[in-house]
């Protein structure tokens, strides 16, 4: 089945490397992250290179829900345990800020994307391990809660 992403993108049109290039950073993928890297570089003025094998997008990228969130399953319990409070405090705020920072180049850019921001959820089994990662999330300034609903 073909993606959305697929189905409405159209084709880049970029070449292929020809020769031997001089460049001040190489991003190799372009997926979204590689894309969104070669965008910022592009707007600081910096000589960038964008590698990818196959299609712009057309990896990862093509076939995911289009979900941008600073909540990536049972981590934030896990950071403060492993690495103390104030690095996994600095990791949900890099979280939080790109998600701004996706919003914010959406709004300057006037990408019509239909742009929503909705609650991320997690949910399992085991209603300790929730209510922990709820109180981490929390602690390190995130707006997190535990539901039963």
């Amino acid at each position: 089945m073909e993606s959305l992403w697929e189905q409405t993108s159209g084709h880049t049109g970029f070449g292929h490397l020809e020769q031997d290039a001089k460049t001040d950073v190489l991003i190799i993928g372009g997926g979204i992250a590689g894309v969104l890297c070669a965008y910022l570089l592009h707007q600081a003025g910096v000589l960038y290179l964008l590698l990818e094998a196959e299609t712009i997008g057309g990896g990862i990228t093509k076939n995911t829900t289009a979900k941008i969130t600073s909540q990536h399953g049972l981590i934030y319990s896990r950071l403060i345990q492993s690495f103390g409070e104030e690095t996994a405090r600095r990791y949900a705020k890099a979280n939080q800020d790109a998600v701004r920072a996706y919003q914010d180049l959406i709004d300057v850019q006037g990408i019509s994307c239909d742009w929503e921001e909705r609650c991320a959820y997690l949910y399992g089994p085991d209603v300790t391990v929730l209510q922990e990662e709820a109180e981490a999330a929390r602690r390190l300034g995130l707006p997190a809660s535990f539901t039963r609903e």
